[in-house]
């Protein structure tokens, strides 16, 4: 197992440093001076070469990629240009707020999603679960801002049974965080719960069909033992897989859920670093939203390894 995590691990290196390069270069492409931007229209032409001394900028784009690359392998961002502060304490606290929704809202698609695949993969009743696959059809076609604005407007507004913007930390009062998060881990993790419904279901019905469980059949193995024990175990796989390549969509959906919530996430943080132009900050924050990509990928990998031996049996290969 520690050879197919490290093999696992290293292949998932290239997922951090292409973005990273990537990103780099594109930055150094976007039309303007990030310097003026930084300063303002009242910024001098003096002021403005000053800042771009201080950014590198006027270096060729050579020396600042090696310069770059120096400081990536020590892992140092440094200051913000725009707030003055280490990137590493702002993107992490940041960072912490949006890990607190993305913790949240995967345990509502969890809970949700999985249960109502699994019901209407077993259940009887057409009607039920026609119903349950248009319901998630719709959850997944529908835009995340969407929702949580129609949140704001009907549980914040209307029936004001939550607040409708701003933070508490769970130390300073566990009772108001979970107030003001309510509201966006629902937005997030209803809709994620339709993408893990339809893939919970898809692997039921295909689980009950394969020839081990005709063989447990034919084995005399009552219908709740092979349906706990066999289906629901094959049916984990790609729902493990799914809740993995959900992280992607929780922390896309971040970016915009903060901003209508008002959340001092990572989101938020990162949006206001690319209208400021803020090199240092975009930087930290994309590093430390690949870093969780591949953490999690790994995670995956390792527990869908776990459930069906026959994963590290290939990975010797």
């Amino acid at each position: 197992m520690l050879n197919y995590i490290l093999k696992r691990l290293l292949a998932l290196l290239p997922t951090i440093a292409v973005p990273m390069v990537l990103l780099f270069v594109l930055l150094r492409l976007t039309p303007g001076d990030p310097a003026a931007v930084i300063l303002g229209e009242e910024a001098t032409a003096t002021d403005i070469e000053k800042l771009r001394e201080e950014m590198g900028l006027n270096e060729p784009i050579i020396l600042q990629f090696i310069v770059w690359l120096g400081r990536m392998v020590r892992f140092d961002f440094g200051d913000s240009i725009f707030l003055r502060t280490p990137v590493s304490e702002l993107v992490l606290a940041a960072a912490t707020v949006t890990a607190q929704l993305a913790v949240l809202a995967l345990i509502v698609a969890v809970l949700l999603g999985p249960l109502l695949g699994a019901i209407a993969a077993s259940t009887t009743s057409k009607t039920a679960d026609k119903a349950m696959v248009v319901g998630s059809a719709v959850g997944i076609a529908m835009p995340t801002f969407w929702l949580a604005i129609l949140m704001v407007l009907v549980f914040g507004v209307i029936l004001r049974w939550f607040p409708v913007a701003g933070y508490v930390a769970p130390t300073e009062n566990f009772v108001q965080f979970l107030s003001f998060m309510a509201m966006p881990a629902l937005a997030l993790g209803v809709l994620e719960a339709a993408t893990l419904f339809r893939y919970s279901r898809n692997g039921v019905l295909d689980a009950k069909f394969q020839p081990f469980v005709n063989t447990a059949r034919a084995q005399g193995i009552g219908e709740k033992t092979i349906t706990g024990k066999y289906v629901f175990r094959a049916a984990l796989v790609p729902v493990v897989t799914v809740v993995g390549l959900s992280m992607a969509s929780l922390l896309g959906g971040a970016v915009v859920t903060e901003n209508v919530f008002s959340l001092p996430g990572l989101g938020k943080l990162l949006l206001t670093a690319v209208d400021r132009r803020d090199y240092p900050l975009i930087e930290g924050c994309i590093f430390l939203i690949a870093i969780i990509f591949v953490l999690v990928n790994l995670l995956v990998d390792v527990v869908c390894a776990l459930i069906d031996p026959r994963i590290r049996l290939d990975s010797k290969d």
